[in-house]
């Protein structure tokens, strides 16, 4: 049986967000098997995990940002970024699948086959994009930053687009991702 939950955070103006998966902590490391170092991916937002879940999704996984629960505010930071992340649906925007909470507290995403594309362009072990690709990469991050700036109400200025930060699915589609570390863009909307 799935757990939903619905992230209906005081956060900008009211309105109705998607449903996103809260996962139990126990959930998460079984996905990663008690994430061990083989399933660890880089990233610029630091160690992410490929999980399996035991219904089948495979998604990755990464800590989730805003420091210590404990700490005054920081409670607040995590739950603004759920519904900044969880209320963005484009398809060339990594989807938030779920997140888990208490101490250690996660976020899930999915899964981008191909991974950076900055590897893709960089890594010499890969065969290179050929240019109708790297043409249609351009073309889909353009409609994912369209999407965001023009069509999300607040707006989100994804402001470091580059190319660790733009993920390649695995028929090569790219997809806008780091998009919570905007975090001076979400103290600003909740002040409003």
């Amino acid at each position: 049986r799935t757990n939903l939950s619905f992230c209906g955070f005081a956060f900008g103006k009211p309105g109705a967000l998607p449903f996103v998966r809260r996962f139990k902590p126990s959930e998460i490391e079984a996905a990663t098997s008690g994430f061990s170092t083989a399933l660890e991916t880089g990233g610029p937002r630091g160690t992410a995990y490929r999980a399996r879940f035991a219904d089948g999704l495979v998604a990755t996984v990464r800590r989730a940002g805003g420091g210590d629960p404990e700490q005054e505010g920081q409670e607040g930071a995590f739950y603004r970024e759920l519904q900044l992340l969880g209320r963005l649906n484009h398809r060339h925007v990594v989807r938030l699948r779920g997140f888990s909470e208490g101490h250690n507290r996660f976020l899930v995403f999915d899964q981008m086959e191909n991974r950076s594309l900055k590897e893709c362009l960089h890594d010499p072990l890969r065969t290179p994009l050929n240019w109708r690709t790297r043409l249609q990469v351009a073309i889909d991050v353009a409609a994912a930053l369209e999407y965001l700036y023009y069509f999300c109400d607040p707006p989100v200025f994804h402001v470091t687009v580059n190319s660790s930060n733009v993920m390649m699915d695995a028929d090569f589609v790219a997809k806008v991702s780091h998009i919570g570390t905007l975090q001076t863009m979400l103290s600003v909307l909740a002040r409003q």
